[in-house]
Parts: C-alpha cells; sequence; structure tokens
C-alpha cells in the first residue's frame, strides 16, 4: 500500500479528481464535488512542486474536510425559495390574471384561451365573453370568479 503511496502522480489525482466528478454527476449531492476539488488541488500541487505522499494526503484530507464543512455551512444558510415557484406550475401562472370566457360557463363549468391553449374553468354560470379572473386551480381547472359581462 505504501508502494502505491509513494509512486502517486498527477495523473492518479487527475483521475481520482474525474471518476469522483462523474459519480457527483449521477449522485447530485454536490458533497463529492469538493472531494474532486481537493483531489485536483493535489494533483496540481504534486504537478507544481513535486510533493511527497505525505503531504499530498495531508492536503487531500484537509481540503477535502475544510471544503465540505464550508459547502455544508454555506447550503445550510442559503436562501432555498425560488424566485420563480410557479415555473413548472403552469396553471399557478394564471392566479390572479384576468381572461375572457371563450366558452360560456354553464352549469359550472366553461372554457377561456390562453395564449394557444384552451382551459376549463369552474365558477359561477356566465355568458360567452364574460371577463374572469382566476383565484385558483384544482389540477388542470382553472377556478374563476366573474368580473362582468361584456354586453356586445
Amino acid at each position: 500500500m505504501i508502494a502505491f503511496l509513494i509512486d502517486m502522480s498527477p495523473w492518479h489525482w487527475l483521475t481520482a479528481a474525474v471518476l469522483l466528478l462523474v459519480i457527483e454527476m449521477l449522485v447530485g449531492s454536490y458533497y463529492l464535488l469538493w472531494v474532486s476539488f481537493s483531489a485536483f488541488l493535489v494533483a496540481l500541487l504534486q504537478w507544481l512542486f513535486g510533493i511527497g505522499w505525505e503531504a499530498q494526503m495531508v492536503v487531500f484530507t484537509a481540503t477535502s474536510i475544510l471544503s465540505v464543512i464550508a459547502w455544508y455551512i454555506y447550503d445550510q444558510r442559503r436562501d432555498k425559495t425560488s424566485p420563480r415557484p410557479t415555473l413548472n406550475k403552469r396553471g399557478h401562472q394564471y392566479i390572479g390574471r384576468t381572461f375572457q370566457l371563450s366558452h360560456a360557463i354553464v352549469n359550472g363549468v366553461g372554457k377561456i384561451k390562453v395564449d394557444d391553449s384552451s382551459w376549463k374553468v369552474k365558477g359561477d354560470d356566465a355568458p360567452i365573453d364574460s371577463t374572469v379572473k382566476v383565484i385558483d386551480i384544482d389540477g388542470t381547472v382553472l377556478i374563476v370568479e366573474i368580473l362582468g359581462e361584456n354586453k356586445s
């Protein structure tokens, strides 16, 4: 085991760094990213200064532990709320907006045209072209309130 450590070259460390990055991409925890960074740092120091295997192990261990702890502290303190919470919730993007009914609400069900699609709506009965405001969503059905009827 010691013979292998004595013969460690920068290429060994670069290989370890790449393997750790590949595993990180499969796992997605961010912790192996920092261990991979430590292996890359040792490869760089070994290439520039030719440090011994003892120093390589100390640098790798210390930078791995410190960087993982630093990441953990940062991850716990950072704001994890999304700046766009409705990004993958298309219907939620319409809450608060007003639209014209494309199909009258009859027996509590109608339709509105939103951009290039048609959405089913629920609300009080209203004639076609009435102005409605989206107040909630239930699955893929928009819940609306009637703001006014269009008298054309």
